[in-house]
């Protein structure tokens, strides 16, 4: 009697030890609309609500046909490495603000997965931290208005704080920030063209890695990348501003963005760039602080199918205004052809390093122009003096600057700041020693 007491109390020890254990929860795919409670009740145990939030304890599989609606203010605690997978809809937008936040903060979860035929998706007024990823994947959804922030968990479910494959999605109206490597990233051959309009994007890649804060590869021909005003802020010394590597082609529009303190502001490399640079301010992209391995306020490197239109931009206090590689063929301004898209108007100045000013480093065989831009000042020679060029070394082709604007009566982005207080590369601007 007293060994089988002993055995009874073992076995009740060892029970109260065992954690709770669960099983992944699929939705039945009957084409039902499900909320958090409905999950509660038929989920069995994956998601239980308690102490005031709902906790997802396993991956909950969202299946094709079935949507599950969040419209209501929630916290959602996700377990360690759980993710919400979706095939069917997730709907999220509540009054103020739902919170997918995790149930330890020193594990964290993973996030979302997208899939193909989720596009009728939407992430709104939702706030993600201590996770991973938002990962798309032949989904074309909209993320509007939602703070992404702090999720710092390294894994492979996915490399930036939302990651593409495949996507033409919205992301609109966000804040991210503070998140592990890159904030919104893709696949470097596989196009995608989502539009990333109006959000603030700031304080990126605290490993401080030899990342971009958006990080693209490959776009459709039709549409484009449109890339179109975002503030995009730097702190961590390796990450610069934005930056494609195009394995295929790349079509982009990028404008009206305010880019500022990045160890770089855009850099568009390798070949097959079709892009069009447009009234954005590129300002203080310095803050590596060493001109050989960043600080272009905009850095081209490719060969002869490199070919953005860079217009309208504000150029200014970076290490290098406009730096040019390979054999990359950028229009910065020409008005002896019939196209009045291309006429310049961009003002590039106060950009340099070493003591000397550079606001264009032409480093490639090739003419390049860029006539009809204001530099700084009205005198020819000074001009000169801060472009690098064919009259710098023989090796180099000319900058076809004049005419140049006499005066700063270009209208430019609004946020044109009046005064002013970042791949090796990975993009690496020319370094001239």
């Amino acid at each position: 009697i007293k060994l089988m007491k002993k055995i009874i109390l073992l076995f009740l020890s060892l029970c109260i030890l065992i954690p709770e254990v669960y099983a992944n929860y699929s939705t039945p795919g009957t084409n039902k609309r499900w909320n958090l409670d409905s999950l509660v009740n038929f989920s069995g145990g994956v998601v239980t609500f308690s102490g005031g939030f709902y906790n997802v304890n396993d991956t909950l599989i969202i299946s094709a046909t079935d949507t599950v609606s969040i419209l209501t203010n929630s916290t959602l605690r996700l377990g360690q490495s759980v993710f919400i997978d979706v095939f069917g809809t997730l709907k999220i937008s509540p009054p103020d603000s739902v919170k997918i936040t995790a149930q330890d903060t020193n594990t964290k979860y993973l996030g979302f997965r997208f899939n193909e035929f989720a596009d009728a998706s939407v992430l709104q007024k939702m706030i993600m931290e201590y996770g991973n990823s938002i990962r798309l994947l032949d989904c074309d959804m909209l993320i509007n208005n939602c703070i992404i922030r702090n999720n710092t968990q390294n894994s492979t479910f996915g490399n930036a704080a939302i990651s593409i494959f495949r996507s033409n999605a919205i992301i609109s109206n966000n804040k991210i920030f503070r998140n592990r490597v890159a904030a919104i990233q893709s696949g470097a051959n596989i196009a995608s063209s989502p539009q990333i309009i109006n959000n603030e994007i700031y304080e990126n890649n605290i490993t401080n890695a030899n990342v971009p804060q958006i990080n693209w590869g490959a776009t459709l021909t039709n549409p484009p990348l449109i890339i179109r005003g975002n503030k995009i802020r730097g702190l961590f010394t390796n990450a610069g501003g934005i930056a494609m590597l195009a394995i295929g082609s790349g079509n982009v529009i990028i404008e009206n963005n305010e880019i500022k303190f990045n160890r770089y502001g855009i850099a568009l490399l390798s070949g097959n760039i079709n892009a069009v640079i447009n009234n954005n301010i590129i300002d203080s992209n310095n803050i590596q602080g060493n001109p050989s391995l960043g600080g272009s306020g905009i850095n081209l490197n490719g060969n002869s199918t490199l070919i953005p239109i860079i217009k309208r931009n504000f150029i200014r206090g970076n290490l290098w205004g406009v730096t040019i590689q390979g054999t990359a063929k950028p229009n910065l301004g020409n008005v002896f052809n019939l196209d009045t898209n291309d006429n310049g108007l961009n003002q590039i100045y106060g950009n340099g390093n070493t003591g000397r000013i550079y606001d264009l480093f032409n480093n490639t065989p090739d003419s390049i122009y860029a006539q009809n831009n204001y530099w700084g000042t009205t005198i020819q020679d000074s001009i000169e003096a801060h472009i690098f060029h064919r009259t710098d070394s023989a090796a180099l082709g000319y900058v076809n600057y004049i005419p140049f604007r006499t005066v700063t009566d270009i209208k430019t982005n609004e946020l044109t700041p009046a005064t002013y207080s970042i791949l090796n590369v990975y993009p690496n601007p020319f370094n001239p020693e």
